[in-house]
């Protein structure tokens, strides 16, 4: 890795960007992606030929200084093996700012998952390893990259032995303010959907912690298990009340999940940003099974409490057992035992007299 590249990270660059004619220099073969961003499109530079893949963002919507920050972060970034590669290319137009990075033949993940209506489990798995090596990267120089969702990972490799992250013109250090401009995606998390447009709110690493959540949940279904992390969308409301142990019961998309593919989800998708465990957690599970075997997948699957959890399970049963009887909470345990079971007992008698 090139130390020049890496020691100035937290100093974003005030460069003077070349005024040039696109067209003069650069042959457009075609568009590879659009978005809110602006688009990126295949080009070869005419003076080597070489191809190059140019993101033009438009002015009206894009100030220099946040042209700058995307720039600056993506060439700083780019020499890990799973950042996609920018080059110390960047110039404007009458109307747009551009910078140039490598090309990556196979496309973008959503399009193989659309494709594939869903990904194979260890597909997903080579996937995820990569971005998290690459979200583990920028977390520990301290940048959030706040967009991480399968259009933003890139193909070289079509069985998935390299994939690429890139678009990191959201990325900004961790505490960093910022004011809510774009709209919010199904992959943002629920402190970017109570934020009110042009609110403002503190960068978390936690953000980047839960779309790999939702990226993986993608990845495998070709959906998403919500529309929005927000308590009046149905779906996202049943999950976090079992999240947040209020209810035993799986919530219904999750229920093919094997039991630890579910604990990743619970230390991944915390409510609070805060209490999300470190995206390298992530690395303690992809050896494990993460959905059922197709021949398993009954209704009694889903009424089958987490392994690792029975524990945790059986005392929130019991307490709620308890609650209902009149018993406190400083009853030690072994009473609160014996006392349920006389009330079974008892409640045996009764029927039988």
């Amino acid at each position: 890795m090139n130390p020049k590249r890496t020691s100035s990270i937290h100093k974003i660059r005030d460069i003077h960007l070349q005024r040039i004619d696109l067209n003069d220099q650069y042959d457009i073969l075609r568009e590879i992606g659009s978005g809110d961003y602006g688009k990126v499109v295949l080009a070869v530079l005419r003076e080597r030929q070489e191809e190059v893949a140019l993101k033009i963002v438009p002015k009206a919507t894009t100030s220099s200084k946040d042209f700058q920050i995307e720039f600056h972060y993506s060439y700083f970034l780019s020499p890990h093996i799973n950042i996609l590669n920018t080059y110390d290319v960047a110039f404007e137009t009458t109307d747009y700012y551009i910078f140039a990075q490598e090309v990556a033949p196979s496309g973008d993940l959503w399009q193989v998952i659309e494709k594939q209506n869903g990904m194979e489990e260890n597909d997903v798995k080579l996937v995820v390893k990569q971005v998290t090596s690459a979200l583990e990267f920028m977390h520990s120089k301290d940048l959030v990259h706040r967009d991480v969702r399968a259009e933003n990972v890139l193909i070289f490799q079509t069985n998935f032995t390299k994939v690429k992250l890139t678009d990191f013109g959201l990325t900004r250090r961790a505490g960093t303010l910022v004011k809510k401009r774009t709209r919010s995606l199904p992959t943002c998390p629920p402190e970017i959907w109570e934020t009110v447009h042009m609110e403002g709110y503190n960068v978390e690493i936690g953000s980047d912690v839960w779309q790999m959540g939702m990226l993986i949940f993608a990845a495998l279904f070709a959906n998403f298990p919500w529309q929005k992390a927000d308590i009046t969308d149905p779906d996202f409301r049943v999950f976090m009340q079992w999240q947040k142990r209020k209810t035993t019961r799986i919530p219904k998309k999750f229920k093919i999940f094997t039991p630890r593919l579910l604990r990743l989800y619970r230390r991944l998708m915390d409510a609070k940003p805060s209490k999300r465990y470190e995206i390298t957690e992530v690395y303690k599970y992809v050896g494990d099974k993460w959905l059922v075997p197709r021949s398993s997948r009954t209704s009694n699957v889903s009424k089958t409490p987490e392994p690792s959890d029975h524990s945790e399970v059986r005392e929130e049963t019991l307490e709620e057992i308890l609650s209902n009887f009149g018993l406190k909470d400083h009853v030690n345990k072994d009473d609160k035992e014996q006392r349920v079971y006389d009330w079974i007992l008892s409640s045996t008698k009764d029927k039988g007299s």
